[in-house]
């Protein structure tokens, strides 16, 4: 067996690939692409958003203590590459990739119009994290489109998840049920 050191985290991948939006005290916005995310809680409803401490996104959280979670389609791939590779700090990711911003219920930081799915989240918590700043979140409000997602999961083929580098895929099942627990 092959010893992986540094990537280690890959075999935890493919991970749905979001847009994670925030916004300073000075209302500025931002938006980077993500992977690293997981459920933390079912009761209260919590996440845990995993963000470089040098990015500017981690900077926007700890002064707001808020965020969103935007899931996007399989259309919006330019979208994740552009809002993966470029800082805020510099350029204005929204007005670069052509994003149009809807508003929040629950948080002041924007939404992205397209996305299939939204989750607000309050801070709760911030865990250091070796490079990372873990932001354990309060969900208070997610939404979907029901086009979308059906019967609890992802109607196949719609939404990106990151396999690692610039590989972004999406699952099939062509045996439809075949793989079901009974």
């Amino acid at each position: 067996m092959k010893i992986l050191k540094e990537e280690f985290y890959r075999l935890l991948h493919p991970k749905v690939v979001f847009l994670l939006t925030s916004i300073g005290k000075d209302g500025r916005e931002n938006v980077m692409s993500c992977a690293w995310a997981s459920p933390a809680s079912e009761e209260p409803p919590m996440v845990i958003v995993f963000v470089s401490k040098e990015h500017y996104t981690a900077e926007l959280i700890l002064e707001t203590g808020e965020f969103a979670i935007n899931i996007p389609t399989k259309k919006m791939e330019k979208t994740i590459w552009i809002c993966g590779s470029k800082t805020g700090r510099k350029v204005d990711k929204f007005k670069e990739a052509g994003l149009k911003k809807i508003k929040a219920q629950k948080i002041s930081a924007p939404l992205i119009d397209g996305c299939a799915g939204f989750i607000e989240c309050k801070l709760v918590q911030t865990i250091d994290a070796g490079e990372c700043y873990g932001f354990l979140s309060e969900v208070l409000l997610s939404t979907v489109n029901e086009e979308l997602f059906k019967n609890g999961m992802w109607v196949e083929n719609t939404i990106p998840m990151h396999l690692g580098g610039k590989k972004l895929v999406y699952f099939s099942d062509e045996k439809k049920d075949k793989h079901i627990l009974k």
